[in-house]
């Protein structure tokens, strides 16, 4: 009668283990690798468009990437792509930011005679697989450091 044994399977139910549980360091290098790549591409839509003057370059300078955030106990992780700080301050001393500057020239402003430009809705498609190209990445570099 046939035999047939089975060498190695603890090893391998330890890794599949391991890479469920993806450690929060490997998760940010993947998150903050994408967030890059996006920021470097709405930054250069930004640039391209109307909306950033040349001499100044202060929305497209703007755009960063933020440290990794968890939701709902921890399971969800992400990172936020968006213009940051004070765009300018008004004669009346109301302070502008660049979040509110890039928000109205993205989605519009109708009653202002403001179209949408959609520039970071366009910033985003373009750089998708790029950026899934880079998160990718460091997510076999971590597999085949766990020999998978």
């Amino acid at each position: 009668m046939a035999k047939m044994t089975y060498s190695g399977i603890d090893e391998l139910m330890l890794s599949m283990l391991e890479v469920a549980e993806l450690p929060d360091s490997v998760a940010n290098k993947m998150l903050q690798a994408k967030g890059k790549i996006v920021a470097e591409a709405q930054r250069k839509k930004i640039t391209a468009s109307i909306l950033d003057r040349p001499s100044s370059g202060v929305l497209a300078k703007s755009v960063k990437v933020s440290r990794m955030k968890t939701r709902k106990g921890g399971t969800e992780r992400y990172v936020t792509v968006y213009p940051q700080g004070t765009h300018h301050v008004s004669a009346t001393g109301k302070k502008t930011t660049n979040n509110e500057v890039f928000f109205i020239n993205e989605f519009g402003a109708p009653k202002r005679g403001i179209a949408a430009k959609g520039i970071a809705r366009a910033a985003n498609a373009e750089s998708a697989p790029q950026s899934n190209a880079a998160e990718f990445q460091i997510y076999d570099d971590f597999l085949k450091s766990k020999k998978l």
